[in-house]
């Protein structure tokens, strides 16, 4: 399903690409951590595009390359290790939606607070397949907009995040996003 997002036009576009290309020119920016080697060379350049011009939909297609990916994952159940293949559909749909999506707030959060916006709002931009807990306790919740850009990827980058500090997205997979308060 696509995600609505209400001000996704030119204005906060170049919003959201100051913002990524910064955090992309610092120490260390965030990876997913499925991404094969070619993958992890090729996700800024693809991210970019779709931020320019694209949707989390155009994103997640571009993704979609089997090269992009490690074929299996590590995983824990009862305390043991065990290995799966990747799901390659399910992997580039979870980054590529949580990836726009954190680019969108950010960059939206950067103009709000620019425009003397203070506070914005957690909206679902989509019916999920699945619903965190996490997520639907902050629906419909207000939000300082200095709190939210602030707390870009703070919940889980660098790992193991922070405790008590607002993200949005609120983790992978999320579909909540924010909007404005008149």
């Amino acid at each position: 399903m696509t995600m609505h997002f209400e001000e996704l036009n030119d204005i906060t576009r170049q919003y959201m690409l100051t913002e990524f290309e910064a955090e992309e020119s610092g120490g260390k920016p965030y990876r997913g951590k499925r991404l094969s080697a070619l993958g992890y060379r090729e996700f800024p350049g693809i991210l970019h595009q779709a931020i320019r011009s694209g949707t989390e939909q155009s994103l997640i297609r571009s993704l979609l390359n089997p090269s992009y990916w490690n074929p299996t994952e590590s995983y824990i159940r009862k305390g043991v290790q065990h290995e799966r293949q990747i799901n390659l559909q399910q992997v580039a749909e979870s980054l590529g939606l949580t990836e726009f999506n954190t680019w969108y707030v950010r960059g939206l959060a950067k103009r709000l607070m620019e425009e003397g916006v203070a506070q914005c709002q957690a909206y679902r931009a989509a019916d999920p397949k699945w619903e965190p807990n996490e997520c639907s306790a902050h629906e419909g919740r207000n939000f300082s907009v200095e709190e939210i850009y602030d707390g870009h990827r703070a919940s889980y980058w660098p790992e193991p995040g922070k405790l008590g500090v607002i993200s949005i997205p609120f983790g992978p997979g999320c579909h909540h996003t924010i909007r404005r308060v008149y």
